[in-house]
């Protein structure tokens, strides 16, 4: 005898939501970063609704979907940072040259950023070539002194 079970729509707790529509956008999400591993995504989309959850809490749908894809852009960041050799910064042109050096790489899956493998080594030498550079190389010069003159205006009011 053979039975069929029925997916019931995942609640939180808080306030009985259907997170259904949430998690599948999560998931859409990280297939336009580049993701094609569905057990990764998956567990990165419970990952990402979870911690939104803990920060939102009795927040509405809209509020935690944008907690969520929050979460995700800030894992793929560090995930990027982390292939790439980067330490953490608060400055974000580096890390924005690299998402830029992704672009360039014909056939590029970003399951390799979550893998820490040899495929993560591999991609840091792909990046590394396709970063951008300076061109020409920066190279400070001194400036010239110029005088300032400050004029003075006076009120024509009296």
């Amino acid at each position: 005898m053979t039975t069929t079970a029925h997916a019931k729509p995942v609640l939180t707790e808080a306030d009985g939501m259907d997170e259904g529509p949430l998690r599948k956008r999560v998931a859409d999400y990280w297939r336009v970063l580049g993701l094609t591993n569905e057990e990764l995504i998956a567990s990165l989309s419970e990952d990402c609704l979870s911690r939104a959850r803990r920060l939102a809490g009795r927040a509405s749908g809209a509020e935690l979907l944008r907690r969520a894809l929050e979460e995700a852009q800030r894992r793929f960041d560090h995930a990027l940072a982390s292939a790439v050799g980067m330490p953490p910064s608060n400055d974000p042109h580096p890390l924005a040259a690299a998402r830029a050096a992704l672009l360039l790489i014909p056939d590029f899956s970003s399951d390799c950023l979550f893998a820490h493998d040899d495929s993560t080594r591999q991609l840091n030498d792909k990046l590394q070539a396709c970063l951008p550079q300076s061109t020409p190389e920066e190279s400070p010069l001194a400036m010239a002194q110029a005088s300032f003159r400050f004029w003075l205006f006076k009120s024509t009011d009296n």
